[in-house]
């Protein structure tokens, strides 16, 4: 087996990592290294100003969606006595 082979996967690291298993020195290096070109290769977050106007775009399309719904439920409810109102007139004419 080549040196290569031997030495445990990134995974493998960042698992032991994750529970808490001492790295060896060796070990460290490799999974610092990985982590930082992982880190590097990561699609930017983005502008921060442009995050907070999304935020803000969205927020405020959140309040109108509340709105919409609560008059939406009115609407349905007019609706639903005027079908009783119908429903009543048509009793009384038959």
């Amino acid at each position: 087996m080549s040196h290569d082979a031997e030495r445990p996967g990134w995974w493998e690291l960042h698992l032991r990592h994750a529970r808490g298993e001492p790295l060896s020195e060796e070990e460290q290096q490799q999974y610092a290294a990985e982590m930082a070109r992982q880190d590097h290769e990561a699609a930017p977050l983005g502008n921060l100003d442009t995050l907070k106007k999304l935020r803000n775009e969205l927020d405020d399309l959140l309040e109108e969606n509340t709105q919409l719904r609560s008059r939406l439920e009115q609407l349905l409810n007019m609706v639903a006595e005027s079908h009783i109102k119908l429903d009543s007139q048509r009793r009384r004419e038959t």
